[in-house]
This record gives C-alpha cells, sequence and structure tokens, in this order.
C-alpha cells in the first residue's frame, strides 16, 4: 500500500510538471489579449488542475486512454535523466499506476482463451538446453526455474502461455495470440514500455526478481501471478 501511494504521488507530480508549460502559454496568451491578470491566472491553474483531473480519471479506469501516464512518465524520466530520481523510479510508477487502473476494471471477467501469460526468456535457467521460446511446452518443470511452475498456473487456468525473446518478440506474439487480458512478467523497462505500447489491451504487470543480476536466471513471485488470474479469469 505505502508502494502504491508513492507511485500515485510520483503520478501526479510528473502531470504537475508537465502541465506547467501549457498553463505558462495560456497566461501568457490571456495577458497578451489583454484579459487581465487575474482571469489569466486563473486559467493557468485551470490548465493545471484539468490535467490532474484527466490523471485521477484515468486511474479510477473512468477514462481508457494512457496520456496522462505517458506525459507523467516522461517528464519524471526527464528528473531521472539529472539524478534527481532513483533508477527505474519512473517504470515502476507506471507499474503501480496501470495495475492500480486494472484493479478498478476488476468487476469485468475475461474467459481462458481470452487471457494471455507473457513472461522473458531470462526466467529460464541459463544451464537449460531446451529452446523454451519456441515450445514453453517442452519445458522437463524440474524446478530450477519458475517457468514449470508458471506452466501450472497456465494449464489450470486454461490461458495462453509465452515465452519472449525481446520487445519485438513481445509485440509478434501480442498480434499473434489478439488477447483481451495480458498477465505479464518483466524487468521495470520492458514490462513499463510495454504496458504503453499495448494500450487497449487491458494488461496486469508483475516485476521479475533479480536474484542474480539483471536479465539473468531472474525469478518471479508465481502467487502475485496467479491472485492476478483469479481475479480477471472466468
Amino acid at each position: 500500500m505505502e508502494k502504491l501511494k508513492k507511485a500515485s504521488l510520483l503520478f501526479h507530480i510528473g502531470l504537475l510538471l508537465f502541465s506547467i508549460a501549457p498553463a505558462l502559454i495560456v497566461l501568457l496568451l490571456l495577458l497578451v489579449a489583454s484579459v487581465g491578470f487575474a482571469l489569466s491566472m486563473a486559467a493557468a491553474l485551470l490548465t493545471i488542475a484539468l490535467f490532474q483531473f484527466y490523471g485521477l480519471l484515468f486511474v479510477k479506469g473512468a477514462a481508457g486512454n494512457p496520456i496522462p501516464l505517458r506525459l507523467s512518465f516522461w517528464t519524471l524520466k526527464i528528473l531521472q535523466s539529472v539524478h534527481t530520481l532513483p533508477h527505474h523510479t519512473p517504470e515502476k510508477m507506471v507499474v503501480s499506476m496501470n495495475n492500480r487502473k486494472a484493479l478498478s476494471e476488476a468487476g469485468r471477467k475475461f474467459s481462458s482463451d481470452e487471457v494471455l501469460i507473457l513472461v522473458p526468456h531470462c526466467l529460464q535457467n541459463h544451464e537449460c538446453l531446451i529452446r523454451l521460446t519456441f515450445d514453453p511446452d517442452s519445458c522437463e518443470r524440474c524446478g530450477k526455474c519458475p517457468v514449470g511452475s508458471l506452466l501450472e498456473i497456465k494449464d489450470r487456468f486454461g490461458t495462453h502461455f509465452a515465452i519472449a525473446s525481446g520487445g519485438t518478440s513481445a509485440r509478434r506474439i501480442v498480434e499473434k495470440t489478439a488477447p483481451s487480458l495480458i498477465v505479464a512478467v518483466a524487468c521495470p523497462v520492458d514490462l513499463s514500455l510495454g504496458i504503453l505500447d499495448v494500450h487497449p489491451i487491458t494488461t496486469v504487470g508483475v516485476l521479475n526478481e533479480w536474484r542474480n543480476g539483471p536479465c539473468f536466471d531472474t525469478w518471479v513471485n508465481t502467487e502475485e501471478l496467479e491472485a492476478a488470474l483469479e481475479l480477471f479469469v472466468d
């Protein structure tokens, strides 16, 4: 809950910082038009308020377009570039706020054939000789990586399941499967960009765990993924 509060605060801060520029433009244009300082300032503040309101609508699920999330994300990335924010903070904000939005739609149920579990190839143990990206079901479920447990969840819910080797591979899988719901596992960068990329598909993001560093023998909390499926799958 504390992480969600921080993500929500960051989301609105990012929107606030972005909205300052259009608010100043409105203020200057109205001043040039001799509208008066008080009314010009009121219009500028209203511009800022409208951005915040639209962001609130997005989080509540009333506005489906992720424009506010994109604006906040890229604004926060600028702050991160000057070392104002810790590493991957904007990306984790996107995942948290997207999941919060998805939860607002949890009353909608999806049939199992509409659901895709999409995971990265770095979950596979590096010593495994089987090319799971081509045929995940060829996994021997030895327990050395979480893929076997994920396949058991897939079998139980009857959903689609795919292992992506990268961003292009993930997009190709989504286009081929055409799901209505994606439960995706990835690192903060890939997951946040993927969430913004697949709109308007409902997506629930689960961050993988870097037990051995990034992109190498990563892990995932299967209980978190299973909880998302129980919430959405009919």
